[in-house]
Formats: C-alpha cells, structure tokens, sequence
C-alpha cells in the first residue's frame, strides 16, 4: 500500500485526493512548532482572498475549511505533544463526569475522540464535520464507538465540546445557545476558544467575548464548573435547566461595549508584570 508519511503518522494515499497529496508532499519533513502552521493558515487564508472583517456568506469559506492545510493541522493536534495534552485532559475531565454520550462539534481528525475512547470504555462519541476528510473518516471506522455526522442530532448528549471553534463564525452565542441546548438538563458543555488575532480564520468580531465569555453564558443559563485541569483554555459548564438565548444576546450586546476595554486593561496588566518581571 502506498501512503504518504506526515510527521510519524502513516495516510494511505487511496485515502486522499490528488490535492491533498501534491499539497502534504510540500510540508516540511519534521514537525513544525504552531507559528509555523498558524503561518501556513494565513497563506491559505490569503490564496482564497478572505477577509475576517466582512461577511464569510459571500466568500469562499467552505473552500478554505476544505483545504488540505486542515488535515495536516489534523495529523499535527494528534502527535504535537501540547496539543496532545489539551485533548487528552478534556477526555479526563468529561470521564471524571461520567459523560457516556458525547459530541465533538468540529472535530476534524478525531484525535479528540479517540482519547474519549481510551478512558471512557462504553462512550458513544459523535464528530459533527461538515467538511470531514476521507482520511479522517478511515482513521476512525474501525472503533465503533466513534463516528463522524455531519451535524448535531436532536437529542439529549451528556456533553457537547466545542474545541476551537466559536472564534471561527460570525455568531458564536446563537451556535453556544444551540449546543447547550442539545445537552441535557445536568450535563456539561465544553467550550475551548481563543477569541485571540492568532490567525486570519479567528474572527474580530468575536475577540469581545475574551474575558465576558463566562459572563455571557451565565446569562444564557449555564452555570460555570472551573477550568479543565491540564487544558487551562478549556471552560467547563453545566446545563440547569433551560437555556436562554434573548438573555444571551443581551449580555453580549453589553460585553460588545465593555469587552474591548476590559481587553485593554488585562493588556495593561501584563505589559506591567513584563515591565516588573524584567
């Protein structure tokens, strides 16, 4: 069998397009740290014409979450050793839980649900891909315990994850609000964001709710457990009750007025510890 060898881990090259191929042939041969794939991101980002500062209903968005720059960011969250540990930690917490039923909205390569699987032995784990890859629906068919659909069911999940995923679209408290919603009274949502400029897919719009995030889903109706132990930029929350989202939608209209400040000050705040600090 031919395959194509991308940082230790092992693709048959049946599994791929000829795009993909031409395009993981270009990648450099030993694990690059995240800089250099948040760089190669941009480029991509770039090459379509995208920009993060207007309407994505009208641009090629689906073409640039489709490229094979997200399959090698894939293949990298499963063998860097940092990103390894941020999935690994939030399959502990959600064993520690007792979450049986479970989603992995945006879940790309699986990586996630296969450490589900590791420490939670009769776990049911969906992946909810719209742009899932042939590569990563091979990589999972032979555990049964894991799938991968292209959108959520309507029905009651222990927990729902969201893993770097509301930076990326332009209303991410109605998409918080529809997956709290799907989780059943007493379970748990997991929402891991970076509402930071890191790359051009992070959407500005959405950097408001860096330090209200917590704030604006109390007022929807979850109730804020801590952070994941070992995956710090992980938020744990549970649902009591239902959720509201006009309530949600206020609370972000106010964090769209003071979230840029309080960003500005907790900017301040860390110039001073660096100023301190040298």
């Amino acid at each position: 069998m031919s395959l194509i060898c991308l940082w230790g881990v092992e693709i048959p090259k049946a599994e791929l397009t000829s795009l993909q191929i031409e395009y993981l042939q270009t990648l450099p041969q030993e694990l690059p740290d995240n800089s250099w794939l948040w760089k190669e991101m941009d480029l991509v980002w770039d090459d379509f014409g995208l920009n993060n500062r207007q309407g994505l209903s009208a641009q090629p968005i689906g073409d640039y979450y489709s490229h094979p720059v997200w399959l090698a960011n894939g293949v990298f969250s499963a063998v860097d050793p940092t990103s390894l540990s941020h999935r690994q930690a939030i399959a502990a917490c959600l064993s520690q839980v007792g979450a049986k039923r479970i989603a992995d909205y945006g879940g790309g390569f699986g990586e996630l649900a296969l450490q589900l699987v590791r420490v939670i032995p009769d776990v049911s784990v969906s992946i909810i891909e719209p742009y899932a890859m042939k590569a990563a629906v091979n990589r999972i068919q032979e555990e049964p315990r894991v799938r991968i659909v292209p959108d959520l069911a309507e029905d009651d999940y222990d927990a729902i994850i969201a893993q770097d995923v509301l930076e990326h679209v332009e209303d991410p408290i109605s998409l918080a609000c529809r997956l709290a919603s799907l989780v059943r009274d007493g379970g748990y949502v997991v929402f891991a964001n970076c509402f930071f400029p890191i790359i051009k897919c992070h959407l500005p719009s959405t950097f408001h709710l860096r330090h209200t995030f917590k704030w604006v889903m109390s007022a929807m109706g979850l109730r804020y457990v801590g952070r994941v132990a070992g995956a710090q930029h992980a938020l744990l929350f549970v649902r009591k009750g239902a959720v509201d989202l006009r309530k949600a939608q206020s609370a972000e209209r106010v964090s769209r007025i003071l979230g840029p400040i309080i960003n500005g000050v907790f900017r301040l705040r860390d110039r001073a510890k660096g100023l301190l600090a040298s």
